[in-house]
């Protein structure tokens, strides 16, 4: 599915260097994602789930995304949380709106309808994609970039760059952790921290360990 994520991205337009805003909540389709993104030199911004409309429109205005990746709901455990509405809140907020908006739609979880013209169904697109090649990228490009809570102020924006990130996150599983590649492993933090983003996905990934998302 990364490849024909990757695949889907750039038909619609994202290109080494663009950023896409990732709006989703702790499931595989958002590993995917990043890893897409990974793969064609884009630069993904993960936004927590647990912002709102508000928090999210500072941190879209901020990256200016050419894309924006949501699904259509959340599940904790006495509610549904609706993406979509507050996707459509903070979009109403901002200046910089995206080109497309991708949607994973939940199996079983209700009726999402899209904006002709704007948004893109996940599957259909990733049923007509067909996949494609990794894009080389320099060790210093940006990987991503994540932002500060705003508790203190603005979000600020902390870019990642691409090689020392990956060298530092694989080395620190064995020689930190301890793991063995092919073993399982859990951090029990959210996608949208950058604890998330370093030992949920690209950590034990890089280091052959199997990860344990939990929503």
């Amino acid at each position: 599915q990364v490849s024909k994520l990757a695949d889907v991205m750039i038909r619609h337009g994202v290109k080494k260097g663009d950023r896409v805003v990732i709006y989703m909540p702790m499931i595989p389709q958002t590993v995917y994602c990043m890893l897409a993104c990974a793969r064609i030199g884009a630069i993904h911004s993960l936004i927590f789930g647990g912002f709102a409309s508000k928090e999210l429109s500072v941190r879209i205005d901020h990256a200016k995304p050419k894309l924006i990746v949501t699904a259509s709901f959340g599940v904790e455990p006495k509610r549904k949380v609706e993406y979509i509405s507050l996707l459509e809140g903070a979009l109403a907020r901002v200046q910089s709106k995206p080109d497309k908006v991708l949607i994973y739609k939940r199996p079983n979880l209700g009726h999402v309808p899209l904006v002709p013209g704007r948004d893109l169904d996940w599957e259909e697109e990733l049923t007509k994609a067909q996949g494609c090649e990794c894009v080389s990228v320099p060790s210093d490009h940006p990987l991503y970039i994540l932002y500060t809570s705003g508790t203190t102020g603005l979000p600020k924006g902390v870019i990642r760059p691409t090689g020392g990130y990956a060298v530092m996150l694989n080395w620190t599983m064995s020689a930190v952790y301890g793991l063995e590649p092919g073993e399982v492993w859990w951090a029990a933090s959210d996608l949208g921290w950058v604890v998330g983003h370093s030992y949920i996905c690209y950590g034990p990934l890089l280091h052959g360990n199997t990860t344990v998302l939990y929503e």
